[in-house]
């Protein structure tokens, strides 16, 4: 259940025993420091952690043993004996759940990871697994919205232009949220199977860290995943 120290995501999953939940500026947690403590109040194991250096790519790690992985942007644990967590402040944590498999997957996907592919190759390591993509359930977390998000012409060619709207000369929108969720459903994620959270994090400054409102001296928000059962 959400309160006012994280947003609790679970039940937007149908079937019991995931904890989905996505940290907020209430909860006091800042960096991975204190990420164990979270867990906990979480009712997730921190022995069984799995957390990344990420660095705005597409890079995809499939990871059987906890662990700090350097220079990766999304996790995905088959069988699902492991707790997952990445940072975000304005980026979409975007959360997998095979009910079948058990495999839970989380990426970090920001304008960067979306244009280089990062939800491709997240499904094709799906299928490297032998896992039916159709099984899988997603949810797009909270992350800047279209309201807050603009860019400008020079790195327009990054974008795919069904998503951006213009602004002014100089200046575009962008839905990031229906760029992954189109995506997700070209690789084979049934639409009806995907969850999209719309809460921009750049706008609630109360609640959520956002890079793009604060530069540096933004914190971050961290979302997890885990089985129940992994305690």
């Amino acid at each position: 259940m959400s309160n006012i120290y994280w947003d609790d995501y679970s039940e937007e999953f149908p079937f019991g025993n995931i904890v989905s939940v996505f940290s907020n500026k209430n909860s006091g947690l800042i960096n991975t420091d204190n990420l164990y403590l979270f867990l906990k109040k979480v009712n997730l194991e921190p022995k069984h952690l799995i957390t990344l250096g990420q660095v705005h790519s597409s890079n995809i790690i499939l990871a059987s043993k906890s662990g700090f992985y350097k220079n990766k942007d999304g996790i995905l644990n088959q069988g699902g004996s492991m707790v997952c967590a990445i940072q975000v402040a304005d980026c979409l944590p975007i959360f997998f759940v095979n009910r079948a498999s058990k495999t839970l997957g989380l990426i970090h996907a920001g304008w960067r990871g979306l244009s280089f592919g990062i939800i491709s190759k997240t499904i094709k390591h799906i299928i490297y697994l032998k896992e039916n993509i159709s099984d899988y359930h997603v949810l797009i977390g909270p992350s800047i919205q279209s309201c807050c998000f603009e860019i400008k012409s020079d790195v327009l060619k990054y974008f795919d232009s069904n998503f951006y709207k213009k602004k002014s000369d100089n200046k575009f929108t962008v839905n990031l949220q229906s760029w992954a969720a189109s995506q997700l459903s070209v690789n084979g994620i049934i639409p009806e199977k995907i969850k999209i959270i719309k809460k921009c994090t750049f706008c609630l400054e109360s609640k959520y860290h956002s890079y793009r409102r604060d530069g540096s001296k933004s914190g971050r928000m961290f979302a997890c995943i885990g089985w129940q059962n992994s305690l």
